[in-house]
């Protein structure tokens, strides 16, 4: 078989998304041992109908809507099993979903904004404390600051990077 940049570029987009999607499909399906299977059958639905996807539009939500369709069936395929959320429960939680997917996006995107404002000092603070393994303790002793001075500092800039995530989401209009 011979791989096209098409199959490539599909496979680059499910692998970026694949564990968002497994949180939608895990929100949808009661039964957790189920999710593989009808992640699976996703992957297969949405590799067969790649030709139709469009670019300009986010991959994840064209995705979640064959993840639902695939949920909708494993339904009725399971119906003899035992209790399952309603077709509209079902529906509902998949729209909420990516509303809150959506407003986490921009949550996220907000934050790396507010960590570009920050001052040097504090970005590589927040740096060293959120984006490595180290202890604010072993961070203390290597920079050679009190500890009680560093969560007071980690603190301030959480404060910081807070009010200035809420003030961008407010900008634009999101809650």
């Amino acid at each position: 078989m011979k791989i096209t940049q098409q199959n490539e570029e599909f496979v680059r987009l499910y692998a970026r998304d694949e564990g968002r999607l497994r949180r939608y499909v895990c929100a949808l399906v009661p039964v957790t041992a189920d999710v593989d299977d009808i992640l699976q059958e996703t992957a297969i639905a949405l590799m067969r109908k790649f030709d139709q996807y469009d670019p300009s539009q986010p991959f994840f939500n064209w995705a979640c809507r064959f993840a639902l369709y695939e949920v909708l069936q494993y339904r009725k395929r399971a119906k003899t099993r035992g209790r399952h959320f309603s077709e509209e429960v079902v529906e509902a939680i998949a729209a909420e979903y990516q509303q809150h997917q959506q407003l986490s996006d921009q949550r996220k995107a907000a934050l790396a904004s507010c960590l570009g404002k920050l001052e040097d000092q504090d970005r590589r603070l927040v740096e060293l404390r959120y984006f490595s393994e180290e202890t604010v303790e072993s961070m203390a002793k290597r920079i050679k600051e009190p500890v009680a001075k560093l969560y007071r500092s980690l603190a301030r800039i959480r404060f910081l990077l807070s009010t200035c995530v809420r003030k961008s989401l407010a900008a634009e209009g999101t809650r």
